[in-house]
C-alpha cells in the first residue's frame, strides 16, 4: 500500500502535469486572436475602444469555423507585446499538423516605420514596436507550409493620409477613429517604384514558397485607405465580416456553399451602409480585401439563402428513374450504364456558371495543391460508342471519390465508389485505371460537356450524406442537380461527411465532351 501523503502528492503531480500540457487543437482547428485597444502610456498611441467588441466578434467567428474554445489563444492589450506575439506564433507553428486549419486575427493600429533605410508597413504592438509584414510572413511560414489552410484577418490600416487632415476621433461624440498610428507627425512613404503587391503578407509568403491556394489574407482596407474603429460596433470591417460569416451572406452562385468572396461581397455592402452618413465629411468606407484562396468555404453549414431563395424551399429531388436490375460483379463486364443515364425528371435548370457547375468548382478549390492527383482521361467521347475510363496517380495515400455532373446538367452522380466496386483506396505513386472489370460507364448522351471531379481524401467519407445507398441511378448514387443536392455534396466533402482530423484533400476537375 502507498502512504496517504504519498498518494496525495502523486495526485497533485498528475494534476499539475495535466495543467502544464500545451493547448491542443480540437479536431485540427486553431485560432490566435490579438486585440490592442489600449497602448502603452509611454507611447501615447490613441486608444481604440472598438477593439473590445472586435474580440467578441472574432471569437464568435472562430467558433463558427469549428474552433474549440480550448484551441483559441487570445492576447489583449498589454499581453500583445512584440515578444509575446512572436512567441505565440512560434508555438502555433509547433502545434499545427498537416491538414489542420488556422485562423489568425488582429485588431489594432497599423503603422509604418523606417527599417534599414526603407519605409516598411506592419502591425503596431502594445509598446509601439512594429512587426513588419516580412517578419509576420516568416513567423507564419511554418503554418502555411503545414496547414491545409491559413486564414488571416487584419483589421488595421497602413494609410496615414487622413490623419494629417485631423480625423483623429471624428464623428458623433468622438465615435469613429482611424486605425493607424505613427511616432512622428507623418508616416514614412514607401518607395513609389515598389509594386503594391510586393508589400503584403500574401506576397511575402509567396516569396517564401507558400502556395496561394493554401492561404487567405483578409484586410480591412486597401493600401491607401483608412479602416475605421467605431466605439460601439468595433472595427467596421470586423463588424460587417462577422455578421455576414455568421449568417447574413448569400450563396450568390447557388453552389450550395458560401465562400469568403461571397462573405466579402456581403460585408462590403454592410460597411458602405454604415459609412454613408459620413461621406459629406470626406470619410469614405474602406474596401475590404480578400487575397489568396478567395473561394475558400470556412463555415460548412446550410446557407440561409441562395440568390434570395431558402435552401429549404428548393424543390425536393424527384424519384429517380427505375434502375435496371443490379448486376453482380464478375470478371466479365456487367451491362454498361450510360455516362449520362436516362434523363432525370424535369427541373428548373440553373444558369450556366452557377448551380451544380459552381458546386464542383467550389469543392475543387478547397483542395490542397500539394496533394493534387494526376488524372489521364479522353477529353472527347462518341455517344453510344466510347466507354469512359481514366488513370489516376495520387502523391498521397487516401480514398478516391469521383463525382459527375452529366452533360444534361440535370443530374449529379457519385460514380465511384459504387454498388459494384466499393474499394476506393489509393496508394501514393501507384497509378490505378478505372473502371475495373465488373462495371463500365458508356457515353450515352446527350451531346454536351460532362464535368467530372476526382477527389482523394485522407479518410473515408460518409457518402450517405450526399445520398442514401439505395438512391436511384443503377449502380451509382444519383440526385437531381438542384440546390439541395449541391448543398449535400458540399456537406459530404466539407461538413458532416468528413471523417478524421485531416481536412486536406487533393482534387482534379475535368471537362469531358460527348459528341455524336
Amino acid at each position: 500500500m502507498i502512504p496517504r501523503h504519498r498518494r496525495l502528492l502523486a495526485v497533485l503531480a498528475a494534476l499539475l502535469g495535466l495543467i502544464a500540457q500545451p493547448v491542443r487543437a480540437a479536431d485540427g482547428l486553431h485560432a490566435l486572436l490579438i486585440g490592442i485597444g489600449q497602448y502603452a502610456p509611454a507611447w501615447g498611441a490613441e486608444a481604440l475602444p472598438g477593439v473590445a467588441v472586435d474580440m467578441v466578434n472574432a471569437r464568435r467567428m472562430a467558433r463558427a469555423m469549428g474552433v474549440d474554445e480550448r484551441a483559441i489563444v487570445e492576447l489583449r492589450d498589454a499581453q500583445a507585446t512584440r515578444d509575446r506575439i512572436t512567441a505565440e506564433l512560434r508555438r502555433l507553428g509547433e502545434r499545427v499538423r498537416p491538414g489542420d486549419r488556422v485562423l489568425i486575427y488582429f485588431s489594432g493600429h497599423g503603422t509604418r516605420a523606417e527599417v534599414a533605410g526603407t519605409c516598411r508597413e506592419g502591425l503596431a504592438t502594445w509598446s509601439g514596436e512594429m512587426i513588419t509584414e516580412a517578419e509576420l510572413a516568416a513567423l507564419t511560414r511554418p503554418l502555411g507550409e503545414r496547414a491545409d489552410k491559413l486564414i488571416t484577418i487584419i483589421d488595421a490600416c497602413f494609410s496615414g493620409g487622413l490623419l494629417r487632415a485631423g480625423t483623429r476621433g471624428v464623428g458623433g461624440e468622438d465615435r469613429l477613429r482611424a486605425r493607424f498610428v505613427t511616432r512622428g507627425t507623418q508616416a514614412c512613404v514607401p518607395p513609389v517604384n515598389e509594386p503594391r503587391a510586393t508589400r503584403s503578407l500574401l506576397g511575402e509568403l509567396g516569396r517564401l514558397g507558400v502556395r496561394e491556394e493554401n492561404v487567405v489574407q483578409i484586410a480591412a482596407a486597401d493600401y491607401n485607405e483608412v479602416s475605421w474603429d467605431d466605439r460601439e460596433l468595433g472595427g467596421l470591417a470586423t463588424h460587417a465580416i462577422s455578421r455576414c460569416l455568421l449568417g447574413e451572406a448569400r450563396d450568390l452562385n447557388a453552389s450550395g456553399a458560401i465562400s469568403l468572396d461571397e462573405i466579402r461581397a456581403c460585408a462590403q455592402v454592410r460597411l458602405d451602409e454604415r459609412m454613408r452618413a459620413h461621406r459629406d465629411k470626406g470619410m469614405l468606407p474602406s474596401t475590404i480585401q480578400v487575397r489568396g484562396n478567395r473561394n475558400l468555404v470556412v463555415v460548412a453549414t446550410p446557407p440561409i439563402a441562395a440568390a434570395g431563395v431558402d435552401v429549404q424551399a428548393a424543390p425536393a429531388p424527384a424519384p429517380a428513374p427505375a434502375p435496371a436490375p443490379t448486376p453482380t460483379p464478375t470478371p466479365t463486364p456487367a451491362p454498361a450504364p450510360a455516362l449520362t443515364p436516362a434523363p432525370a425528371p424535369e427541373v428548373v435548370v440553373t444558369p450556366p456558371l452557377a448551380g451544380p457547375r459552381a458546386t464542383l468548382d467550389d469543392v475543387a478549390r478547397q483542395a490542397d495543391p500539394r496533394r493534387r492527383p494526376q488524372v489521364r482521361a479522353a477529353q472527347t467521347l462518341r455517344i453510344g460508342r466510347d466507354p469512359f475510363s481514366f488513370t489516376l496517380a495520387s502523391p498521397v495515400d487516401g480514398f478516391l471519390y469521383v463525382v459527375m455532373l452529366g452533360s444534361d446538367e440535370r443530374s449529379l452522380y457519385l460514380l465511384f465508389p459504387n454498388r459494384l466496386d466499393a474499394d476506393n483506396r489509393v496508394r501514393a505513386g501507384r497509378p490505378q485505371t478505372l473502371p475495373r472489370p465488373g462495371w463500365q460507364v458508356n457515353a450515352g448522351g446527350p451531346e454536351g460537356t460532362n464535368r467530372v471531379l476526382f477527389v482523394v481524401t485522407p479518410s473515408a467519407l460518409d457518402a450517405s450524406v450526399f445520398g442514401p445507398p439505395d438512391a436511384g441511378g443503377g449502380p451509382f448514387t444519383w440526385s437531381v442537380a438542384d440546390l439541395a443536392a449541391s448543398h449535400r455534396l458540399v456537406d459530404m466533402f466539407l461538413g458532416r461527411g468528413r471523417q478524421g482530423r485531416d481536412r486536406g484533400y487533393g482534387a482534379e476537375l475535368l471537362d469531358i465532351r460527348e459528341l455524336p
